[in-house]
């Protein structure tokens, strides 16, 4: 179950309540953060549905209004459930008085969920990436300022992150291979002798694309930072955190999220570990949960052309597959390899996190490296 299938059913469950036409609904994102503890994903409709069908509630019970529109939206649905209609048998619905619908998925609707975040592309933008053209990219060396190269990083994110959502069919994205390798660090450096050029010849493109892209402003101060060792605009007098391997880098840490999910599906193949298993309800669930809310943050930061959403939202995804993968594995049997038991329990977890991982790297211009 998608976000995009899950606002459908809400949808028509919506028309035939108030007898509206499709273009009377307004489209809202179910948000898997939105909702209460052991659901999986919530719906806002009732709220802003409210306007359009007062005339049809109770009068002298105003601030009951959300709660009755959201009550007549999940009974249908649950009438949709009982005609048959498969995308409709939720394992639980409840509403509040917020006019909130939270949805329990089923487990094979979360398996599925997992199985098309899988294809990032078309899960995250809900299209085929089969379209003609380039993707924007500007040599940042050539900026020369680094306030000019940190406006052109931006710049190409904006620019992908729209090409990706709206218009024609994007071109292909990334495929095969990706080493960790990068132009800037691995050749001669003598030739960067723009502040650019000499930052990316420390830090390298993708750390300091990431640097770029994670802050808010457009103008920012002298000596601000995003984190502890993380400056807005480091300088390679000045690199912080970003030139560093490790977990303090968040495009280091973003990158080898990336290469362990893929990596890891390789040592479960090889692994002497039990069969892949059905999963409890809480297993991943703070996984899924962020996997569930990606085609609505790359919307946000679509619409609002902030590229620092997709930052942030990789960020907390890497935060939680993490927590997962370095979780006990209890249960799991022994292991041949380093962690394989861990995506044997579950291996549509890690290619969904790697489905999604790449595609939001790819957007910010970021290479994602395929193996350790």
């Amino acid at each position: 179950m998608t976000p995009r299938r899950l606002e459908a059913v809400v949808r028509r469950a919506a028309v035939r309540a108030f007898g509206l036409g499709e273009a009377e609904v307004p489209f809202v994102w179910p948000r898997g953060d939105h909702a209460v503890e052991d659901a999986d994903a919530a719906v806002a409709l009732a709220p802003r549905l409210l306007g359009r069908v007062r005339g049809e509630l109770p009068r002298g019970a105003e601030g009951t209004h959300r709660a009755v529109v959201c009550g007549r939206i999940v009974a249908q649905i649950s009438a949709m459930a009982e005609e048959g209609e498969p995308d409709a048998g939720f394992a639980r619905i409840v509403s509040d008085e917020r006019g909130f619908a939270h949805f329990t998925l089923t487990r094979e609707q979360r398996r599925g969920l997992l199985r098309a975040a899988a294809d990032g592309p078309r899960f995250l933008t809900g299209r085929d990436w089969t379209g003609v053209g380039e993707w924007p990219r500007s040599a940042l060396h050539e900026a020369g300022p680094l306030a000019q190269a940190r406006r052109y990083a931006r710049a190409d994110a904006r620019a992908r992150i729209a090409m990706a959502v709206g218009g024609p069919d994007p071109p292909p994205g990334p495929a095969g291979e990706v080493s960790w390798r990068d132009r800037y660090l691995d050749t001669d450096r003598t030739g960067l002798f723009t502040p650019a050029g000499r930052l990316l010849g420390r830090v390298g493109e993708d750390s300091a694309r990431v640097a770029f892209c994670r802050s808010v402003p457009e103008h920012p101060k002298e000596n601000e930072t995003t984190g502890r060792g993380l400056p807005v605009l480091p300088s390679s007098e000045n690199p912080g955190a970003w030139s560093r391997l490790t977990d303090a880098n968040p495009a280091f840490r973003l990158r080898y999220a990336h290469a362990h999910a893929l990596s890891s599906l390789r040592w479960a193949a090889r692994a002497t570990a039990p069969e892949p298993r059905d999963c409890p309800h809480t297993h991943g669930a703070g996984v899924r949960g962020l996997l569930f809310d990606g085609p609505s943050v790359l919307d946000t930061a679509a619409r609002r052309e902030e590229p620092h959403i997709l930052v942030r939202y990789l960020e907390a995804l890497t935060s939680a597959y993490d927590e997962w993968r370095t979780a006990s594995t209890a249960g799991a049997g022994p292991a041949s390899g380093t962690e394989p038991p861990r995506a044997a329990l579950d291996p549509a977890l890690p290619a969904a996190v790697a489905g999604v991982l790449g595609t939001g790297l790819f957007l910010l211009g970021v290479s994602a490296p395929t193996r350790l």
